[in-house]
């Protein structure tokens, strides 16, 4: 039944995973650490092999459950386990299917603003070089070569060592005697102003990578040290690679593809409703569902919210469908895609347009649509002022007109969205104008973020007050 067997650990492992994950395709999955089965789905089509093999062993799972096809997702530099993997295919006779990432080593001479790129062959090589010169060192190569930059002169005052969040990892580091505020534990890749933010806070002069390709976030570094003046210290390929793409490889995989599930062939598009931004506004089945997307579009700011940078799919800055359905048309290797919209997708939201624009030709046939919602500013503001809001009249002032006192009139609640025109002050001021001065106003402000503010009282007491220009409120006669 399961004649596949992935190696992972990769981005490019997950991906090929998930994609078999949702053409149910049963799958063996190899991946060093607790952590490379940590980021997989819990799926019966995903059998996880946990602990690292030799060739030998390698070999020996090939012929005990009987694999057909062995798909290489290692990382670009894990040449060692890419060879073992050749042999132990070439020893049981099963064909071996290397994936190669997609190298982007850039001509600096082309580049707008390139920065300082230095070119080694080996971290050897880098070492020498950084010995040559003073300043702080930014190394983002991994936790494996990390005991090789301990031969740098001063290495426990000049490095500071970004590795994954992983107890056996920090363990390691420490003993290396990386640790404390030089030791950085995130998941990345990471975007050019979260490396901006490493830079500037540690006071960081070189920045060391690997040429890791596009899913390794190397663009992004290159650009961080380019804006801020850092010269980037890139490690070269040790080898140049032969294989298939990524999109190659799921065809590969479609051929081990149940009779019964052949009809299963659309591409999943995520509506992604966010909530207000902070902390908890997003309901656990959407935060579940922008994890699991390899793409993720949306305006720069929700793309750049701290939770948003923890997915691993790529981040797009396109939130309009005419920037969008393209792309996706264009790029078909990507099958689970997350458009992200503020607040509650069911209203005054961008996600309803989107919505219609797929539900035409050719969309239609290739999309399958899944709304997910926000928790919204109305159900939250009325949380926290512990009433409900069955029996409130929804309107939005937010970039529109609206004749809220005729609505006053047939509704004694309100509940309105307000900008910087229709703001809460202007709001005070007409109700004072129409005779509805004593009517009981809510206001919130920065909802579900640490500074949310809710301040109760009469347009005559709040008419003069300051509020954020993006508030919500509750209006009661």
């Amino acid at each position: 039944m399961c004649k596949i067997l992935i190696f992972g650990g990769t981005t490019e492992g997950r991906i090929l995973s998930e994609y078999c994950q949702e053409k149910q395709i049963h799958v063996w999955v190899s991946v060093a650490t607790g952590y490379g089965k940590l980021v997989l789905s819990s799926s019966p089509y995903l059998h996880i092999r946990e602990t690292p093999m030799d060739a030998t062993q390698m070999e020996q799972f090939i012929q005990e459950k009987r694999i057909r096809l062995v798909l290489d997702a290692t990382h670009p530099y894990a040449t060692e386990v890419s060879k073992n993997i050749e042999s132990a295919c070439e020893k049981t006779g099963v064909r071996s299917l290397r994936i190669v990432r997609e190298s982007i080593e850039l001509d600096t001479k082309d580049q707008k603003s390139p920065g300082k790129v230095i070119w080694v062959d080996s971290v050897e090589e880098a070492i020498g070089y950084l010995n040559e010169r003073i300043g702080n060192v930014l190394v983002t190569t991994g936790s494996k070569e990390l005991i090789r930059f301990t031969n740098m002169e001063d290495f426990l005052d000049r490095i500071y060592a970004r590795v994954l969040p992983s107890v056996s990892v920090f363990s390691a580091c420490e003993e290396m005697g990386i640790k404390g505020s030089h030791l950085i534990g995130m998941q990345g890749p990471f975007s050019t102003e979260l490396n901006t933010a490493m830079i500037k806070q540690f006071d960081i002069q070189y920045l060391v990578t690997k040429e890791a390709g596009s899913r390794g976030g190397y663009s992004e570094k290159l650009e961080a040290a380019a804006q801020m003046g850092v010269t980037t210290v890139v490690i070269g390929r040790p080898l140049a690679e032969s294989g298939i793409s990524l999109k190659e490889a799921k065809k590969e995989l479609l051929c081990f593809q149940s009779p019964e599930t052949l009809s299963v062939t659309k591409r999943s598009v995520y509506l992604i409703g966010t909530g207000m931004g902070g902390e908890g506004a997003m309901t656990g089945v959407a935060m579940k569902a922008m994890m699991s997307c390899q793409v993720l579009f949306g305006a720069e700011r929700m793309l750049s919210q701290p939770l948003v940078q923890e997915a691993v799919g790529i981040k797009i800055p396109f939130y309009r469908s005419q920037d969008i359905l393209p792309w996706l048309i264009k790029h078909n290797e990507y099958d689970t895609v997350g458009v992200l919209f503020s607040g509650d997708t069911g209203f005054y939201s961008g996600a309803s347009k989107m919505a219609e624009e797929l539900k035409k030709d050719p969309y239609q046939r290739e999309f399958q649509v899944n709304s997910l919602p926000g928790v919204s500013t109305v159900s939250y503001l009325c949380a926290r002022l512990n009433t409900s809001w069955e029996k409130v009249r929804l309107v939005s002032l937010h970039g529109r007109e609206w004749n809220l006192i005729e609505e006053l009139r047939k509704h004694p609640r309100i509940f309105s969205l307000l900008d910087r025109t229709n703001s809460v002050n202007a709001l005070c001021r007409l109700l004072k104008e129409k005779g509805y001065q004593d009517v009981r106003l809510s206001v919130g402000e920065r909802l579900s973020y640490p500074e949310e503010r809710i301040r109760i009282g009469t347009p005559e007491e709040l008419e003069t007050a300051e509020f954020d220009k993006l508030s919500a409120v509750l209006i009661e006669r």
